[in-house]
């Protein structure tokens, strides 16, 4: 009985340090993030407050000084570490962020659109180095469950099919309701290595404009 009671306890202490050692580094990571957020923004913003959710989800809070977006915010899904099982079967999947905000005019649609990517080898001799291989370059496939497509979706849909600033884009959403406009983006986007994350902003405003380009 001694020596379960204290496998019990090795165990127990174990998971304990575990969350601690987790819930200090997602909190030193979000550190980092929000050094990231405040340069994506590229003077068109500014973090105005950060808001724990859970031990790996947070929101952040924007001014921003665009008008077209009202109400703007980011909420950041960290890895969850604190969680060993789930960390370990999601562990490939990227950290992501998601940029939210109300309209100045709100879209007069509801539009989801999911980003899917497939890559393959055909055969295992060829080269691992990218440097080596040839690319063939395709146009976009879209796949709809909608028969008609209003104006204002067929003007959002041309921007995001003829447009290379979105490639990094893993959802994007228009609702008639708050928050009117969602963009999921992986973490990494925004990151120092990225080339393309002072330019975030401004193509997110793109984006949303045309969805409200009709209306005004």
């Amino acid at each position: 009985m001694l020596y379960l009671a204290v496998i019990v306890s090795t165990c127990g202490l174990a998971c304990l340090l575990w969350y601690w050692l987790s819930v200090r580094y997602n909190r030193a990571k979000a550190v980092r993030v929000l050094r990231w957020i405040q340069a994506a923004l590229a003077g068109q913003g500014h973090v105005v407050g950060i808001r724990w959710l859970a031990p790996s989800q947070f929101r952040v809070s924007l001014r921003l000084a665009s008008t077209v977006f009202q109400r703007a915010w980011i909420l950041v899904e960290l890895a969850p570490r604190h969680k060993p099982l789930a960390w370990f079967h999601r562990r490939r999947q990227p950290e992501t962020l998601i940029f939210q905000a109300d309209l100045d005019l709100p879209p007069a649609f509801s539009l989801d659109v999911h980003r899917f990517r497939w890559f393959a080898r055909n055969g295992r001799k060829l080269p691992l180095d990218e440097v080596r291989w040839n690319f063939a370059k395709t146009v976009p496939c879209i796949i709809t469950t909608r028969k008609d497509w209003q104006k204002e979706i067929a003007g959002a849909m041309t921007s995001l099919s003829g447009g290379n600033s979105y490639g990094d884009y893993l959802d994007i959403s228009f609702q008639r309701k708050s928050p009117h406009f969602s963009v999921t983006l992986p973490l990494e986007a925004i990151s120092p290595a990225s080339p393309t994350r002072h330019y975030m902003l401004e193509t997110m405003r793109e984006l949303a404009a045309n969805s409200s380009a009709s209306l005004s």
